[in-house]
């Protein structure tokens, strides 16, 4: 007589096509995990900038040779060009230089006048520069790469040490991911101090991590489409930043992000200022709070804004997202340096 369990046997016939599907199918998942996870990652590439001719280091060259290498681009947005702002007519030297970085997308218009108005009252040369691919019809953006940005960064503090004694580098977004990267390595130690506004080690939505994970440029394509981008609210700020770009871009900006975020903080030595916002949209206050409390440097300070009304909470001063946050902006930049040890 049959067993009356007989059908629940694991060896029976019946069972063995199951375990059978079970093990093709588990094979299968693990093959696919396995294609997934051995795809191409976005890569930061070499950290060695882009090979370019250097400014010259004399004080009245500056201008014309930067009127020259900004004129090879016929089509720079109004007021976006690199340049110099002089303490006095005299074009000589001063304590201190003032160099700005500005965020991905950005130009040197979306804090303005706030690095200006930090040279006014240290009575300081400022230099200004416009990051390869910004100020420029959107397109131009997906041809830049973060060498591209290295060299702008390196170039821009040789030509603050041209202008002043002592280089203040003021940075905001990814401007201070770069500042950052730029604090680690070689030609970045000369810098007296940085003010960081809002930067960026690592966006608020994280998704956008995404493009750093396997195949991720491939699935950043395919969810943004070949372009990106937004409504500027204003004139104003559709000729401060570029509204709609390649997305291709964000690949060397989060690859940047992500390399600075990994790096040893602790050998970050420069005295350093932090503003930000704890109602940021755009980047995580908790990676800000993390970097500044790996970051080794003995004379570091970070501040809270509370005083910004700016939308989104993430470009916090300026004439056209809080013009009534300059004053206090300048005002705490200001205070700290003059409080550094000479």
């Amino acid at each position: 007589m049959e067993h009356p369990l007989s059908g629940t046997n694991p060896s029976s016939p019946t069972r063995r096509p199951w375990r059978h599907v079970a093990v093709v199918l588990a094979t299968i998942v693990a093959l696919v995990a396995a294609i997934y996870l051995a795809g191409p990652r976005n890569a930061l590439g070499p950290q060695v900038p882009t090979q370019r001719p250097l400014p010259p280091h004399d004080i009245t060259a500056l201008d014309g040779w930067l009127q020259a290498s900004e004129a090879t681009h016929a089509d720079i947005k109004p007021g976006t060009a690199k340049g110099i702002v002089w303490a006095t007519p005299a074009h000589q030297r001063t304590p201190w230089a003032v160099v700005y970085l500005h965020g991905f997308s950005a130009s040197r218009l979306e804090t303005a006048p706030v690095a200006d108005q930090v040279a006014k009252a240290l009575g300081a040369n400022a230099f200004h520069t416009r990051l390869t691919g910004h100020g420029l019809p959107g397109p131009a953006m997906g041809d830049a790469s973060a060498q591209d940005w290295m060299a702008d960064a390196v170039e821009a503090v040789q030509i603050g040490h041209t202008l002043g004694e002592r280089v203040l580098l003021i940075s905001c977004s990814t401007g201070s991911t770069l500042a950052t990267w730029l604090a680690l390595s070689p030609e970045g130690h000369t810098v007296a101090a940085h003010a960081f506004i809002s930067p960026n080690f690592g966006p608020k939505d994280k998704r956008s991590e995404i493009i750093n994970g396997p195949w991720g440029q491939r699935i950043a394509l395919a969810l943004e489409g070949e372009t990106r981008g937004w409504t500027p609210e204003d004139a104003h700020e559709a000729n401060a930043w570029t509204p709609r770009y390649p997305t291709r871009a964000l690949f060397p900006m989060m690859a940047l992000v992500k390399s600075v975020r990994e790096s040893d903080l602790s050998q970050f030595q420069t005295p350093v200022l932090m503003l930000y916002s704890a109602q940021d949209e755009t980047v995580d206050p908790a990676e800000t709070q993390a970097a500044f409390a790996r970051m080794g440097s003995p004379a570091k300070a970070i501040e809270v804004v509370r005083y910004s009304h700016s939308k989104g909470q993430h470009v916090l001063a300026g004439d056209i997202k809080d013009p009534q946050a300059v004053a206090p902006m300048v005002d705490s930049i200001v205070k700290w340096v003059r409080a550094l040890p000479q």
